[in-house]
């Protein structure tokens, strides 16, 4: 993999780890569908912070959540990359015709069922054909469980790849917090969701049978570890076996009294033959007898399993072991009422801190409705990368948040990204927030991107007229030497326009200045002004000196005004 310099002096991998090309979506309405993205292309590297910026409504999000496969939208052209793997699922013909296909048949088991269920009436013999028509139902849903086995098996797949290596902060934090759970429940749950907890019992069951397999998984562990002293258990068990399978279970006692003593002899000879050396010393001995006891625990337990098992009536034992269950149970919920066992806690906590939250601890016995809006926002990161996901996609994450608030967010981003290698997909409205944080930028409008390049190529070099516009509506200082500060913020003249609405040509003619007969009728191709920077304009040659466009953007809002 190699890499390039990037803006700030970061480097940048010139691999791809998102890519969309030509995406075309559009959305079911009452009143027919309406195309929502147009041909969007755009491209994540690993590393790079690429920033997505447009009005409201021109497809931000709309991308992003198809991306990921959570659009309620249907994709009509294109496809999504991630890492190779392509987002998008695409149903093939064959599959098509096996669903119409069980379609037809459970309509006619059905019509079959119906006639006959009114025919049994007057003839018996009917009730075979209600059986033939329930199993044409069951073959036709067999016959749709074929068709949909590759969508089946894409949802899997897509299901490990969300959270796990894509995970997306959404605009607003309380629409993806519950306000019934505490920060903590929320963020483990979705580290339990993605096998991402610390090796904690997952369910109260697994905790349990855990618990009543220690000994056998502990002797396995001791088997791995030293063959040879493994061998005593064993060699105790079987002695144990014998005993109490001649009925001798009264001198259970005794034999225990006498065998364990001898267990330690055992284990001790054998550390012995395993080290011996003529230099033998103090600490040799002790190393011996520590190597006798360390075989004692395992063995007598196993001994004791091995008793109740074999002479114990079956009786006794279901008493003592649903008497184990229900204490068990007992236990664990007590443990988990008084927060006990705080493994996954520590856990969470360290997430907390890792997004620099203050007293994390207390945090995470909140609920959402009693953090701040940037303390939501932390959570929200938090928990997105909890699962350290390669590919981050952060959705309005500042909207509505102070500009200290802001700041800190932002900062946060960059160092996740600076410390993990986390690429970031950075949706936002605010060209203040690219420039802080991106890499690269694509500039949306009306679903499409109309330019795209390096962030410097971006700000200093803009050629499109939407990214002049964008850029001119910046509130800014006026210089005493630029003169007395100006009546109104320039703007843009015009409105988005609506998704269902056509156009052969340009999307931004009716608010560009430049626009003439072929901005309506044809539609523009992405020019490449310098190497990796592209506008989809007609009219490039008119955008070198951005003062000029300034100046045209105020004569068309000033002709509009007097028009209305």
């Amino acid at each position: 993999m190699l890499w390039i310099q990037g803006i700030g002096g970061d480097l940048l991998s010139d691999e791809v780890l998102l890519d969309v090309k030509g995406l075309r979506v559009h959305f079911d309405t009452l009143t027919g569908p309406i195309e929502a993205l147009h041909n969007i292309d755009l491209k994540v590297m690993k590393g790079e912070i690429r920033g997505v910026v447009g009005e409201s409504g021109c497809g931000k999000s709309v991308t992003s959540l198809t991306a990921i496969g959570l659009a309620t939208c249907k994709v009509d052209d294109g496809e999504i990359l991630y890492d190779g793997y392509d987002t998008v699922y695409r149903r093939q013909d064959w599959e098509k015709l096996l669903i119409r296909l069980s379609t037809i048949i459970s309509y006619v088991g059905a019509l079959l069922i119906i006639f006959n269920v009114l025919r049994i009436i007057f003839d018996t013999s009917a009730i075979y054909d209600i059986l033939r028509g329930v199993a044409l139902m069951l073959f036709g849903t067999f016959v749709s469980i074929f068709g949909n086995l590759s969508m089946y098996r894409h949802e899997k797949e897509m299901r490990r790849i969300r959270g796990n290596e894509i995970s997306m902060i959404f605009q607003e934090p309380m629409t993806a917090l519950n306000p019934l759970y505490t920060v903590e429940k929320q963020i483990s749950e979705v580290m339990k969701e993605h096998k991402h907890l610390v090796d904690r019992e997952i369910s109260y069951m697994n905790r349990i049978i855990r618990a009543l397999l220690t000994p056998f998984t502990t002797l396995m562990s001791k088997t791995k570890a030293n063959p040879i002293s493994s061998l005593i258990p064993f060699a105790v068990l079987s002695l144990y076996f014998l005993v109490i399978s001649k009925g001798a279970s009264d001198s259970f006692e005794s034999i225990s009294w006498y065998s364990l003593p001898l267990i330690v002899l055992i284990g001790i000879s054998i550390d012995i033959r395993e080290n011996y050396s003529k230099n033998w010393n103090s600490n040799d001995t002790i190393n011996s007898l520590k190597a006798g006891l360390y075989v004692l625990p395992n063995a007598f337990a196993f001994a004791l399993i091995l008793y109740m098992m074999f002479w114990m009536p079956v009786a006794a034992i279901m008493v003592i072991l649903i008497g184990t269950f229900i204490t068990a149970i007992t236990i664990m919920i007590l443990s988990d009422f008084l927060k006990l066992d705080s493994a996954h806690s520590r856990q969470v906590v360290q997430i907390l801190e890792d997004v620099q939250i203050p007293n994390p601890g207390t945090v995470a016995t909140m609920y959402p409705h009693e953090l701040s809006g940037g303390m939501r926002q932390r959570v929200m990161i938090a928990m997105m990368m909890s699962c350290e996901p390669n590919l981050l996609i952060a959705d309005e994450p500042t909207t509505a948040l102070d500009v200290t608030i802001q700041a800190q967010i932002l900062k946060l981003m960059r160092e996740m990204r600076d410390r993990k290698g986390t690429s970031i997909m950075l949706i936002t409205h605010d060209l203040g927030v690219i420039a802080e944080m991106c890499d690269t930028v694509s500039v949306m409008y009306a679903g499409t991107v109309v330019e795209s390049g390096s962030l410097e190529n971006i700000l200093t070099n803009p050629r499109m007229p939407y990214t002049i516009g964008l850029l001119h509506s910046i509130p800014r200082i006026i210089k005493e030497s630029e003169g007395d500060r100006k009546d109104s913020l320039p703007i843009i003249p015009g409105q988005v326009p609506s998704p269902n609405e056509h156009f052969d040509g340009c999307r931004f003619h009716p608010r560009c200045p430049f626009a003439d007969e072929i901005c309506i009728s044809t539609k523009p191709e992405n020019v490449e002004i310098t190497p990796g920077h592209f506008a989809a304009c007609h009219h490039v040659d008119k955008t070198n000196s951005i003062l000029e466009v300034e100046s045209a953007f105020e004569n068309l809002a000033s002709k509009l005004m007097e028009v209305n």
